[in-house]
């Protein structure tokens, strides 16, 4: 019997410098029977160059598709999924590397779920391990509640293969969405998410990060806490308006009682609904007891403008 189809969705921009270790990686996975659908989003940098070298020698297994003008991300994702064949889709950056036995042993693991995911090492840009991993920060496990995924994920795109069928609920992926983070709530909402414990990508660290304390919003300074309640309180809506969920009651609480934060001192009635609730709201956090008693105090401070 034939193995069935894996899909690898690769979306690129301006992605030369690590893409040939990336690709060499892919097409030397032990699970043989994959294509790779790659739509690059109008790379500038030579990458176009390096994905057709590869494609004229793996023409069978490589798919390109170049846009004509620069979409955006979440958006060149959507599209690259949607040109998948596989039974199964795995999502692959740009700037990783993957491990041989990566899709063998996660469809050999992927049993019922919907969706599975494993570790991943952290190496620095130049390729060299750190001695991190996921599970150095997050608590990593099986059948996460969906509302889990309010506050944190430690579902990360590039560690998951998922069916392709979950597309028929996730898609269209809302608007300010993150799409891993997306996919795997919807995933824990119809069926559930199955955990490998085991290391099976070298996830790639840059040394620059975001760290500013105002974003520039048509000429005016936004308070970067306001603005981050406002990212939330979008992200809740979201995730209440999912249809098949069957935490509604929790999420139109939840929703309420975070709206109060605007132009309040504290919300008392928050602390306690995120206190009695704290145990799978902090779970992928690796945090003590007052440690999570702390960041519901944080989570219920209110913001200004």
């Amino acid at each position: 019997m034939t193995d069935p189809l894996i899909s690898i969705a690769l979306c690129t921009y301006n992605s030369g410098h690590y893409l040939p270790l990336l690709m060499d990686s892919l097409l030397a996975q032990s699970y043989k029977n994959i294509e790779i659908i790659c739509c690059d989003d109008k790379s500038t940098d030579g990458t176009q160059d390096v994905l057709l070298a590869y494609q004229q020698s793996y023409p069978q297994i490589i798919k390109l598709s170049f846009n004509d003008i620069n979409i955006g991300y979440s958006k060149n994702f959507e599209q690259t999924v949607v040109l998948c064949n596989g039974d199964f889709i795995a999502i692959a950056d740009h700037d990783d590397i993957w491990l041989d036995s990566k899709l063998e042993k996660l469809s050999n693991n992927i049993g019922n779920a919907m969706l599975i995911y494993c570790d991943s090492i952290y190496i620095d840009k130049d390729g060299k391990e750190t001695g991190r991993s996921l599970t150095t920060k997050f608590n990593l496990h099986d059948r996460p509640d969906p509302r889990s995924f309010i506050f944190a994920s430690a579902v990360w795109g590039h560690t998951v293969l998922f069916r392709k069928e979950l597309l028929k609920t996730a898609f269209p992926i809302p608007d300010n969405a993150p799409y891993d983070t997306w996919l795997a709530y919807v995933a824990s909402s119809s069926s559930f998410v199955q955990y490998l414990p085991e290391p099976l990508t070298y996830w790639r660290q840059h040394a620059s990060s975001f760290s500013a304390t105002y974003y520039e919003d048509k000429d005016q300074q936004v308070n970067l806490k306001y603005y981050d309640w406002k990212e939330l309180m979008s992200w809740i809506g979201i995730m209440k308006d999912y249809s098949p969920n069957e935490h509604s009651t929790f999420f139109e609480r939840l929703y309420a009682l975070y709206k109060r934060k605007e132009n309040s001192q504290f919300v008392w009635p928050l602390y306690f609904f995120l206190v009695k609730h704290r145990r799978f709201l902090f779970k992928v956090w690796k945090r003590s007891y007052i440690s999570s008693l702390n960041e519901c105090r944080k989570m219920s401070t209110g913001v200004r403008k």
